[in-house]
């Protein structure tokens, strides 16, 4: 392409150099002359290929944008009992499988755009595909991080997210019984200052009586070899009219093989009072074997025989033969304030994959 265009624009030029050789012998123009027209054609041809040189570079540039794009996924099947009063329950169950495909594209002017959609693998029923964990597309840059559509809420991943190690959906954890998850139809904006990361989250969803925002989630975290510390606070108008309030604060921290995560939040709705209090730990025995304890409290703030309270503990043991793969044995006692409790055993399986393109 370049050398075609260099030969567009030199054809003319040559034809025209013995032009002005014949007009300087027919009109008798100086030599000076002559030589002045020489130096513009000189002149003109070096802006030319300056031209093409930059046209070449801005070109590169745009080839040169990465790209990338990951599927990924966790199946984790589980096999196992659940004692409840007198009764035996036998269930093949999972614990959270996910498919999902990740991607990235850079945009030039130190922006990057992205994108995630990331779903549910029903093990426990037709092994079909189930409903969206996260769906969003979303632009970072030296501004920050803005994303629209399905994520994880600020007070699952500044909260909750430190105390969730276990390898089943029902664990006993503060997200499981007082604060948001993943939400849809939502809006999030992120930046990392240094050692601290701010975040703030807004639901709009038309389907709601509210006229504005449906749930307002913000938090702050901080990070450091030492140890990550972080708060956070959401309000969220509820179907039935009544609005539900609550601030987490959240610690953890690792000593080598041994990791400590506490969790506590305060939750109020319809001004009735509750709180959760989740406390674990994870020691690796050795390169393949790894121990989970975990304890966790939740009142909901209700005082007759309708409430929900209940002491939970687990235990959990690992054996993972590869980065990839895993078999889990694992013990959760759920005891109920105003009910049998429920003793759970199962052993399950967790295979992970990571596919770069």
């Amino acid at each position: 392409m370049r050398n075609i265009k260099s030969k567009t624009v030199l054809l003319p030029l040559i034809i025209a150099l013995p032009t002005f050789g014949l007009q300087a012998n027919d009109e008798d123009v100086s030599r000076e002359a002559l030589q002045t027209e020489l130096n513009q054609i000189r002149l003109r041809l070096a802006t030319l290929e300056e031209q093409e040189k930059a046209d070449a570079n801005a070109s590169g540039q745009t080839e040169s944008m990465s790209n990338s794009i990951n599927f990924y996924g966790s199946l984790r099947p589980t096999f196992g009992v659940t004692m409840s009063g007198s009764d035996d329950t036998w269930d093949v169950g999972d614990a959270l499988s996910r498919i999902g495909i990740a991607a990235e594209q850079e945009l030039g002017h130190g922006l990057t755009g992205f994108a995630r959609g990331e779903f549910k693998v029903n093990i426990e029923g037709n092994g079909d595909f189930g409903e969206a964990r996260k769906a969003y597309v979303g632009i970072k840059g030296g501004f920050g991080r803005v994303a629209i559509g399905k994520q994880s809420s600020t007070q699952y991943r500044f909260i909750a997210e430190p105390v969730d190690i276990f390898n089943r959906a029902a664990t006993p954890l503060a997200y499981d019984s007082a604060s948001p998850f993943r939400v849809n139809n939502l809006v999030t904006y992120r930046k990392d200052l240094g050692d601290f990361s701010f975040s703030v989250d807004s639901q709009f969803d038309g389907d709601k009586d509210a006229n504005a925002s449906d749930f307002f989630n913000t938090g702050l975290a901080y990070n450091s070899d030492l140890l990550r510390a972080a708060v956070a606070y959401y309000s969220k108008e509820l179907d039935d009219g009544k609005e539900e309030t609550a601030y987490g604060v959240s610690l953890f921290k690792s000593l080598g093989d041994l990791y400590l995560a506490a969790a506590y939040q305060d939750r109020d709705v319809d001004n009735v009072s509750g709180s959760t209090l989740d406390l674990v730990g994870a020691y690796a025995i050795t390169e393949i074997y790894k121990l989970k304890l975990g304890a966790s409290n939740f009142d909901d703030g209700i005082d007759d025989i309708s409430s929900g309270n209940y002491k939970a503990y687990n235990t959990t043991l690992e054996w993972q033969g590869t980065a990839d793969f895993r078999l889990f044995l694992e013990y959760q006692k759920t005891d109920f304030e105003h009910r049998d409790a429920d003793d759970s055993i199962m052993v399950g399986m967790r295979y992970d994959f990571d596919y770069k393109f």
